[in-house]
């Protein structure tokens, strides 16, 4: 739990932080904010504020908790709370440089620690967006390459995973542009932001991914059935489903990564897409090599299999997305937030939570239940600390309305 100070709280429970640091200094002009748990203080960071910039005069974690994240947690808990725009700095010859690099700080010539013009780094948007890139251009590459060369050298099982390569393309693309749209902020007409184009763009994926499979799985159904020609793949192109599966082995690695750094469930999922790729890559070879040496028929059923992929992915996708556009609750994260208000405040009742999910955010709504006869600034204390705690420690909540109902004798 993570909380702001007033100059007077801080002075009313001066005996606590003095327990927990017997150096510490009170400042009324100071800027105080903490963590702690039920069992009381955990750490404290102390600023001051002069003209547009903010100087970190300490930050301070009981022994026993240190490296664990509390430090960092917390300092980024009173920046975004706080220090919304300017620079934050911190004297020469501090003692705790290594953590002034981790957190972004910049070290001047002055020996001075400096983090300029503060705004949260939207790392999702800059790092997910390299790597989507990524994965589009090698997809164009693989596609390109793989219908070619699946046409030249008389391979349907090729050129079906061409097409699955292109709507990969079409997929890395939809995510793109559910970036941009995603990334732009709030208005009067859009309060809740523009996440959820992702889910539009999402179920547009999913239908081209249905239409493809259709169209690849009825020409091999109609080969097997009218006869036609099945024709024998040239031992060139297993190189190409190969050289597919290496590629998208490594697009895999990068996309899962960045998504589980990022905390970019869509890169996540394309993450996986990628890896079931490799397998059906794996099974082009194996289709194109007993085509050769056994029958053609092999081929003609791979290209059939992977029609199949491609359609069951393209389902998946406007299933998960119709998820998110119909707000379907995850009943593991409720719980979760449940868990944690209970394990770090002494609040004894939280009820009615729900949440809505746009793109990758999550927005919170639920109760809670205060003493009737506590003031209507504590209370509203209480819920706004509790608010910046749940969007610190849960990167993808975006939003959390809190309702105060009073305690029942």
């Amino acid at each position: 739990m993570y909380k702001s100070y007033t100059s007077d709280e801080v002075n009313n429970d001066i005996e606590l932080f003095l327990q927990l640091d017997k150096e510490f200094q009170f400042d009324r002009n100071g800027l105080y904010f903490s963590v702690e748990n039920k069992n009381g203080l955990i750490g404290y960071v102390y600023f001051t504020k002069e003209e547009n910039d903010y100087y970190l005069k300490k930050i301070y974690i009981k022994e026993e908790k240190r490296y664990k994240s509390y430090g960092s947690k917390l300092l980024s808990f009173a920046i975004n709370k706080k220090i919304k725009k300017g620079n934050l700095i911190v004297t020469k010859d501090s003692p705790i440089e290594d953590f002034l690099k981790k957190m972004g700080f910049k070290k001047e010539r002055d020996g001075e620690y400096i983090i300029e013009d503060i705004e949260k780094k939207d790392m999702r948007k800059n790092e997910g967006k390299k790597t989507v890139l990524y994965s589009i251009f090698w997809n164009i590459v693989l596609a390109s390459t793989k219908i070619s060369f699946g046409f030249i050298g008389k391979s349907r099982a090729l050129l079906a995973d061409g097409f699955n390569s292109l709507s990969d393309v079409i997929t890395s693309s939809g995510i793109l542009l559910g970036m941009h749209f995603s990334n732009i902020p709030e208005d009067e007409d859009h309060p809740f932001g523009h996440e959820r184009i992702e889910s539009v763009i999402g179920v547009i994926m999913g239908i081209f991914m249905i239409l493809t499979a259709f169209e690849l799985g009825r020409s091999g159904v109609e080969v097997i059935f009218l006869g036609k020609d099945k024709g024998i793949p040239e031992i060139s192109t297993i190189f190409f489903a190969g050289f597919s599966s290496i590629v998208k082995y490594f697009m895999y690695k990068q996309k899962i990564r960045v998504g589980k750094k990022t905390g970019n469930t869509a890169l996540i999922a394309d993450a996986k897409d990628s890896r079931n790729d490799i397998f059906a890559s794996l099974g082009v070879i194996l289709g194109i090599v007993m085509s050769i040496y056994i029958n053609p028929i092999f081929d003609v059923l791979i290209s059939i299999v992977v029609s199949l992929l491609i359609f069951k992915e393209g389902v998946h996708v406007i299933l998960e997305t119709t998820d998110t556009i119909l707000d379907k609750q995850d009943v593991e994260f409720i719980d979760e937030i449940k868990k944690y208000i209970y394990e770090n405040t002494d609040i004894k009742n939280v009820h009615d939570v729900v949440m809505r999910k746009s793109g990758d955010k999550i927005f919170l709504l639920f109760h809670i239940r205060v003493p009737k006869d506590m003031t209507v600034s504590n209370a509203h204390k209480i819920s706004d600390d509790l608010e910046y705690s749940i969007i610190e420690d849960f990167p993808s909540v975006k939003s959390v309305t809190i309702h105060l109902d009073c305690l029942m004798n």
